[in-house]
C-alpha cells in the first residue's frame, strides 16, 4: 500500500478538454474511494461501474488509434500518449485492463463468448477478437470480458 497516493494534476491544451474531463472523473472516483486498498462492499457500485466505463472507453479509443502492425497512425500521435496516461494512471492505482485478443481459450475462463468462428488449422479454441476487456480493481473483476473465439473447424475434430 502506498503512503500519500496521489495523482499529479495534468496540463492539457485546450483542445483536449475531453481528456482532462476524463483525468478529473477518474479523480473524482478515487476521492470517493480510496481505489489502493481492498476492494469490499462499502465501494459503490456506480463507482465501480464509472471506473469500467473510463477504462473500457479509453482502452476502445487507444485501439482505433493504431495501424495494422500495431503503430500509432500519424494523426493520432498528439492524443495517444494522452489516453497512454489515462490507462497508465489506471494502472497505478489497481485498475487493471485486460485485451484477451491472441489468447488461449478455456471455457472455465470468466469470459462471455459473443460469437464462435470455426477456424482451420487451429486444435484448439482462441480469442480472436476481445469485444470488452476484462476490468479489474485489486485484482478483483469489476467488468468480464466479452470475446470472439476461433474454433476448431470440424476436419480437424475428426481427425
Amino acid at each position: 500500500m502506498r503512503d500519500n497516493f496521489e495523482i499529479p494534476t495534468p496540463q492539457w491544451p485546450d483542445e483536449h478538454k475531453f481528456i482532462q474531463s476524463v483525468t478529473t472523473s477518474v479523480k473524482a472516483l478515487l476521492v470517493a474511494r480510496d481505489c489502493t486498498s481492498e476492494i469490499g462492499p462499502a465501494v459503490p457500485t456506480n463507482i465501480l461501474r464509472g471506473m469500467a466505463e473510463i477504462a473500457t472507453n479509453a482502452w476502445k479509443a487507444k485501439s482505433k488509434m493504431l495501424d495494422a502492425s500495431g503503430g500509432v497512425l500519424d494523426e493520432m500521435k498528439r492524443v495517444y500518449r494522452h489516453i497512454e496516461t489515462i490507462l497508465e494512471t489506471l494502472q497505478e492505482i489497481g485498475v487493471e485492463v485486460k485485451d484477451h485478443t491472441g489468447d488461449d481459450f478455456d471455457y472455465g475462463l470468466p469470459l462471455k463468448v459473443v460469437a464462435t468462428q470455426p477456424t482451420q488449422g487451429i486444435t484448439r479454441e482462441r480469442v480472436v477478437e476481445t469485444i470488452k476487456p476484462t476490468i479489474y480493481c485489486q485484482k478483483q473483476i469489476i467488468q468480464m470480458g466479452e470475446v470472439v473465439i476461433a474454433t476448431p473447424s470440424s476436419e480437424e475434430t475428426k481427425a
